[in-house]
């Protein structure tokens, strides 16, 4: 009896040693007293002005529970002379936390020297360096024209550029890269200069147009985790159908896709999906060798979830896509009608007033207000105005609200985001809405 009492006394004592053991560990991993290993590496020494330079640091376990959260990555950027400086915030480029990045983008020639600091916890570590920009031509970001404040030009060789642009809203969509970069080279060999895609956003309405979603291409984007969760019960009910077991509830749970629901995704808004947002940027990259600039839209009004507005999840969203894009020269940032369903004027002003804080390089943004009335409320974060009317009078309508600008002492570009050269186009005379002017007709969309 003493035996059997000294056994399972000795088993308590080990399995609480065994416990205190795992907790030990755990609130180490958690505030990070054991210091992992970090090795920061440059893309390159040497760069054309407008392209980007990276600092990559690799780091050892014990990583971030949450890397999107618990590590951090910033840098500053200066020109060896000093007289300019900027601050870039990176981003976490893997799951489980052992790549962090940070990009940045010199406007001009010269020698730079930044320094990079990674923190997790407690602990930080900080890497110096230096490179050389040279003059390689490249058209830069998209400006408004300084000399005449209606027009837009090009910020590293001075030409003028007019938009004319297409909505691609699901362009990342298709699962094939290759269809992707087709469809930017075929809009790029037509003239197209700007391309409206979305960030987030999920659909099941396709307008109209005769297309069906399939492993090819689905309008359901992806930017963030599904949560683990709801990963671990799909995981549960395929090991049991493994072991032979059957039952609804497992064929359920086996099945269990939730990235496919457009009611219920399951995001986990802490996490991102890292491999779609690498997607993003390859397409970016590829845009922007042929000078095509893609207008960002951060989420669409199709979907039917969506971060809670101004919440540390949404935020944390536009943080890391302007952590990720805006050293790319060719964006500029769309907060348009497209977020009007879940969004109100408020939240737009806030936003975009966040997005110009924290990008760097003050790439342009534009609303779609009713009219530039909002230009008088405080909006200064937008820079140039886009205007969506399905109507014949929208060239009227602009030339009004270019009147009221000068009104209101404010002058910014105005854009047609839509038109109705967008709808049929027929020949001049035929019967039909092309008779009501003006027209539709080909010959007088071509004199526009």
């Amino acid at each position: 009896m003493k035996t059997a009492k000294a056994r399972r006394f000795r088993f308590l004592i080990l399995l609480a040693i065994t416990a205190l053991l795992c907790v030990s560990f755990l609130l180490f991993r958690s505030t990070n007293i054991v210091a992992p290993e970090v090795d920061f590496s440059q893309s390159n020494q040497n760069l054309e002005a407008f392209d980007f330079i990276e600092i990559t640091a690799q780091v050892s376990a014990p990583h971030p529970s949450n890397p999107y959260t618990d590590g951090y990555i910033f840098g500053t950027f200066k020109t060896a002379t000093g007289n300019k400086h900027w601050n870039v915030e990176g981003f976490c480029d893997s799951e489980d936390g052992s790549v962090y990045r940070v990009r940045f983008m010199p406007p001009t020639p010269g020698d730079y020297i930044y320094s990079v600091e990674y923190r997790q916890g407690w602990f930080k570590k900080i890497s110096n360096g230096i490179f050389l920009v040279r003059d390689g031509h490249r058209r830069g970001p998209v400006r408004i024209d300084p000399q005449n404040r209606w027009h837009f030009v090009w910020e590293g060789t001075g030409e003028h550029y007019f938009f004319n642009g297409t909505t691609a809203y699901w362009l990342m969509g298709w699962q094939d890269e290759q269809v992707i970069q087709s469809s930017i080279e075929r809009l790029h060999q037509l003239k197209i200069n700007r391309m409206r895609v979305t960030i987030a956003g999920r659909t099941n309405v396709y307008y109209g147009e005769p297309v069906m979603a399939g492993p090819s291409w689905s309008p359901l984007i992806r930017p963030w985790q599904t949560l683990k969760d709801l990963r671990y019960l799909r995981i549960l009910g395929r090991i049991g159908q493994r072991l032979g077991l059957s039952g609804d509830l497992l064929t359920s749970l086996a099945s269990l896709e939730v990235a496919q629901d457009i009611y219920l995704p399951g995001f986990d808004y802490g996490r991102f999906e890292v491999s779609y947002w690498q997607k993003f940027e390859r397409a970016l990259r590829f845009a922007r060798d042929r000078d095509m600039v893609f207008s960002l839209v951060l989420d669409m009004n199709d979907s039917r979830v969506h971060p809670a507005p101004g919440s540390a999840d949404e935020q944390r969203f536009i943080k890391y896509a302007v952590a990720r894009f805006a050293a790319f020269s060719n964006i500029t940032w769309d907060l348009g009608d497209d977020l009007d369903s879940f969004r109100d004027d408020r939240w737009t002003h806030a936003t975009g007033t966040q997005i110009k804080e924290w990008d760097p390089y003050g790439h342009l943004a534009t609303s779609h207000p009713v009219d530039n009335v909002h230009q008088d409320r405080g909006s200064d974060w937008f820079d140039f105005t886009s205007f969506q009317d399905w109507s014949r009078e929208q060239h009227a309508f602009m030339l009004s609200e270019r009147k009221k600008q000068e009104r209101l002492g404010r002058i910014i570009p105005q854009k047609r985001t839509k038109n109705t050269a967008t709808r049929t186009i027929t020949p001049c005379g035929q019967k039909g809405l092309a008779r009501i002017p003006p027209t539709r007709c080909a010959e007088r969309l071509g004199k526009l």
